[in-house]
């Protein structure tokens, strides 16, 4: 059988605590290991509000599993999702090669976007320090000056 790359991101019942969203996690990382799939990453987003309420609720936890897995598994996978009543929406996408090399590039640039951005904002904030410090001396001179004065 051959593995193909998938995406599958599922949204958790934000209600839960931590402890319980974490369990939930664990529950489907030793599914995808007991169906020999592939986990090349987890990624934990963090908890949203959702742009509209699902099952009555409001907030969602956002997960994402990068996996490489044989087509065959995918159906398991979204049936213990449909089963697991903590589980308030999922999804899974096939990952194409030239889909993998834009979605790196895309993250290369921005991290190099990013990157350029915190320069930037260091520089400036570097200026303002030295427009301060030299500010200082004279507004300590003027003060002094006042009090002299009065």
């Amino acid at each position: 059988m051959s593995k193909r790359y998938y995406e599958s991101y599922i949204i958790l019942d934000g209600n839960l605590e931590d402890a319980g969203i974490e369990d939930e996690i664990k529950k489907y990382e030793n599914l995808l290991l007991k169906n020999e799939v592939e986990i090349n990453k987890v990624d934990r987003m963090g908890r949203k509000r959702l742009a509209y309420p699902i099952k009555k609720r409001q907030n969602g936890y956002y997960v994402c599993f990068e996996i490489s897995a044989p087509p065959q598994i995918i159906t398991k996978i979204e049936r213990a999702y449909v089963l697991d009543e903590n589980i308030l929406r999922y999804l899974t996408i096939f990952m194409s090669a030239k889909a993998l090399k834009e979605k790196e590039e895309h993250f290369k640039n921005k991290a190099i976007i990013q990157s350029k951005y915190e320069e930037t904002k260091n520089i400036a904030a570097a200026a303002l320090e030295s427009e301060t410090a030299k500010e200082t001396p004279a507004e300590a001179v003027s003060l002094t000056e006042e009090a002299k004065i009065n």
